[in-house]
């Protein structure tokens, strides 16, 4: 089983060292993605392993870089991955918001163990199949295909093609200038929302860590869950960009939790956190385009 140093090392590497790590599974790929996605736009149905032992479904070309290294494996990412498996504990309740293929709702339900529970949510009705492919027999994980708002009624929410399903949102204008759109235009869906604050009264679930991935609908999920916030201690761990990528939507969120006495922190390579005094500041510095940062309370 590959470890999150063999993910970091493959993606930081050559596309060679990727190619003879898997080589059939590169080769499938990479013409896949060249060629026929191209000219088709049609998604590929495959099985990959992960580091953590669960094999996901995926449609490529979306999430590629589990299919050929085992994990996501932005830099970003592989950091939140070692700060889940630090923090998460057997028993803990773990909320997956954006849930994609679910890859990290798989890594949180492998380390809370049946005692556990795990929720995840994904408005994309075709990625929402593929999640709950990946849920099944894992009975601590539970699945839903609505969005997360503040409001429970019907939004609109926009599907690109799969190369750019992790783009999918309620506000597509923050990629009008992105060079891709204009290839690869969205399509308008009705989608029911549910609010947080009344979902955990529902389900009785409370959770020990949220993970939140929306795409520029982070205030919406946050104003959504202000009473839970208040009364608890959850973390937060929310995907953040940087100024030049439209980030007013993670600004507001993250006001909203700086005004409960939450704290913004990054994630080092060791997973251990780093108080962030400013968040501008932090990614003007870092050159990030994009972090997961942490928010608890002091």
């Amino acid at each position: 089983m590959v470890s999150l140093d063999n993910i970091r090392d493959l993606s930081e590497g050559s596309r060679l060292k990727r190619f003879f790590a898997h080589p059939v599974r590169y080769i499938r790929a990479i013409t896949h993605r060249l060629f026929f996605y191209r000219w088709t736009k049609k998604e590929w149905a495959v099985i990959s392993p992960t580091f953590y032992g669960h094999s996901m479904h995926l449609l490529l070309p979306s999430s590629t870089d589990i299919y050929l290294t085992g994990g996501k494996s932005n830099p970003s990412e592989i950091r939140l991955a070692r700060f889940m498996i630090q923090n998460i504990k057997t028993d803990d309740n773990f909320l997956d918001v954006g849930a994609h293929y679910g890859y990290f709702s798989l890594l949180a339900a492998y380390l809370t163990g049946q005692s556990g529970r795990v929720v995840s949510f994904e408005a994309a009705p075709v990625t929402y199949s593929v999640l709950e492919r990946n849920a099944a027999g894992i009975k601590q994980m539970s699945c839903f295909n609505c969005i997360v708002a503040d409001t429970e009624s019907v939004h609109k929410f926009y599907i690109f093609p799969n190369l750019y399903s992790e783009y999918n949102t309620m506000l597509p204008e923050q990629f009008d200038s992105a060079q891709w759109i204009d290839s690869n235009k969205p399509e308008e869906h009705d989608i029911k929302s549910v609010k947080l604050d009344n979902f955990f009264k529902r389900q009785n679930f409370y959770p020990d860590i949220i993970k939140i991935d929306v795409e520029g609908a982070e205030y919406q999920v946050i104003s959504g869950m202000l009473s839970y916030l208040k009364s608890s201690d959850v973390i937060v761990a929310m995907e953040f960009l940087s100024a030049d990528r439209h980030n007013e939507g993670h600004l507001k969120a993250a006001h909203l939790l700086f005004d409960l006495g939450y704290e913004a922190h990054s994630i080092l390579e060791t997973a251990a956190l780093k108080k962030i005094e400013c968040l501008e500041d932090y990614f003007a510095e870092s050159e990030f385009d994009s972090d997961n940062i942490i928010f608890r309370k002091s």
